[in-house]
């Protein structure tokens, strides 16, 4: 990786600089920029080694820095990325300041990929519109934030702060915020709401949000009708809410798919082929393609690509195939067969595919009643598809503080839990009037989030607060309430600045 500063007055910084990728195939976690005495300077351009995981196709990078240090703003170029294994390049464009006081007045920003000079996603503007309850003491004067979640990744904390109303959050009002010149999520699947409980009444009841995709005139609304706050309701002040569009979703309403045909060797057609699709919900209409001297399809060893609108199918099951002669097309008495070799279905709203293992010689045929039925082999369910089906899930966790002198910690803890669903994002563990975390203790918090599935990791973390922060953590235990199914992350290791390596976070993985 390279990194172009500008040449700009006070261009170069001394703050610590974080770095988010996304691409096709998911995210890294936020990675933070070695910075050594040399590195970031005015026209200058440093080179990284970083080793990640296989994401590519690269679709955007999300740069902040802490804001810190005698030189706290900085102007980058451009960030350029070369993958060592295969060669590719992808390209990220900024030509602005990081700063608090200048150019766009952020420390965070956004860049789209760019690969052979064409940007991988399209950019749009969002605006959200929030609705507090017409329940007594709903309003909140806390500062409020949210992250918005979607197919192509997330939008990172976006502050709630310029509303037409003067006075935000008040009871039974709705207050609408714009966000210009964002990089699209595509389909939106999931909301995290959350405020910092300052003010002198921060709870507040929050009914639901909406956000709607300018670029694609759609809205989609995250129904919330519960309590953020400390004193109200279960205490918790952040909340994941799915997006409720696929529970009012019209059955008759139009979508399209996108399907796939592999034509294998064992033969190619010039005559029409049709096709039926079977939902959970629907049957399509036929879909027939038509061959013609000037269009051909399905010829050997070729894969050919068509869409088909219909009505809203649900989860396809199977699919019907024909392979149809043209009226005035002579059938010879030895019949003529197409080879269908595989069949990928596409349902374009949601990301969802279903795969078709046909491998299949299909006889021609004047009538439609002669047909090759195929069972779906695999499904892949998009993310935006899957968080849309979750539903919230209370998870204990359980904490156990070593035994040796000086274990526990008077500093102020979090967890990060995360699986195969998502994450809780940064979670405190705290309760009032207890004392938590002294040497040999068990600690026992309560966390509402969507459904995890199978949890991969736990990242515990403290700030280094209070007179004795070191802490000595033997494990951690996360239980799915609904389920029942607990796993345990073992640690056995000190959070200390002073003891062991230093670090104050662990991640910690599933114990066999």
């Amino acid at each position: 990786m390279t990194v172009w500063t500008g040449d700009v007055v006070g261009g170069g910084t001394d703050s610590n600089i974080f770095m988010t990728l996304y691409g096709i195939n998911g995210s890294t976690e936020e990675m933070q920029l070695d910075k050594k005495k040399a590195r970031f300077e005015r026209e200058q351009n440093d080179t990284f080694i970083m080793e990640i995981l296989d994401i590519a196709p690269f679709t955007k990078m999300r740069i902040r820095i802490d804001g810190l240090g005698s030189r706290p703003e900085w102007f980058l170029e451009r960030i350029l990325l070369k993958n060592m294994n295969t060669g590719d390049l992808t390209m990220f464009y900024y030509g602005d300041w990081l700063s608090q006081r200048k150019g766009k007045k952020t420390l965070v920003c956004e860049m789209c990929a760019v690969i052979d000079e064409e940007e991988m996603m399209e950019w749009t503007s969002y605006t959200v519109a929030v609705k507090t309850s017409n329940i007594l003491g709903a309003g909140t004067d806390a500062n409020v934030f949210i992250i918005i979640f979607g197919e192509n990744g997330d939008s990172g904390t976006l502050a709630l702060k310029q509303s037409a109303n003067w006075n935000k959050f008040e009871r039974n009002n709705t207050d609408t915020f714009n966000f210009p010149d964002m990089l699209s999520l595509g389909h939106l699947c999931k909301l995290r709401v959350w405020h910092d409980n300052k003010g002198i009444f921060p709870g507040w009841h929050l009914s639901y949000v909406d956000v709607k995709d300018n670029s694609r005139d759609e809205t989609f609304r995250f129904q919330c009708d519960c309590w953020l706050s400390k004193s109200e309701g279960d205490g918790q002040t952040v909340r994941d809410f799915a997006c409720a569009n696929n529970k009012i979703h019209d059955e008759l309403e139009e979508t399209t798919y996108e399907i796939v045909i592999e034509t294998g060797n064992g033969g190619e057609t010039r005559e029409n082929v049709w096709l039926i699709l079977e939902g959970r919900k629907n049957r399509s209409k036929e879909f027939l393609v038509e061959n013609s001297s000037r269009q051909r399809a399905f010829r050997k060893g070729t894969t050919d690509t068509f869409e088909f609108d219909s009505v809203y199918l649900g989860d396809i099951a199977s699919l019907c195939v024909g392979h149809l002669a043209r009226e005035d097309r002579f059938i010879p008495k030895r019949e003529l067969v197409w080879h269908v070799k595989t069949i990928t279905i596409t349902e374009m709203e949601y990301g969802n595919v279903y795969f078709f293992n046909c491998d299949c010689l299909i006889p021609l045929k004047r009538k439609r009643k002669y047909f090759k039925v195929f069972e779906v082999t695999k499904t892949t369910e998009s993310f935006a598809s899957k968080v849309q089906s979750l539903v919230p899930v209370k998870y204990e966790v359980i904490v156990t503080t070593g035994y040796e002198p000086g274990a526990g910690t008077d500093a102020n803890v979090f967890v990060t839990i995360f699986g195969a669903n998502g994450d809780t994002g940064k979670r405190e563990l705290k309760q009032k009037m207890r004392n938590l975390f002294e040497r040999g203790s068990t600690d026992r918090f309560f966390l509402e989030t969507l459904e995890l599935g199978e949890l991969r990791k736990v990242r515990l973390e403290h700030d280094s607060s209070g007179y004795c922060s070191g802490w000595l953590v033997e494990k951690v235990e996360v239980t799915n309430t609904s389920t029942g199914v607990a796993t345990i992350f073992n640690c056995g290791r000190w959070l200390d600045k002073k003891q062991g390596d230093g670090l104050t976070w662990r991640d910690l993985f599933p114990s066999v």
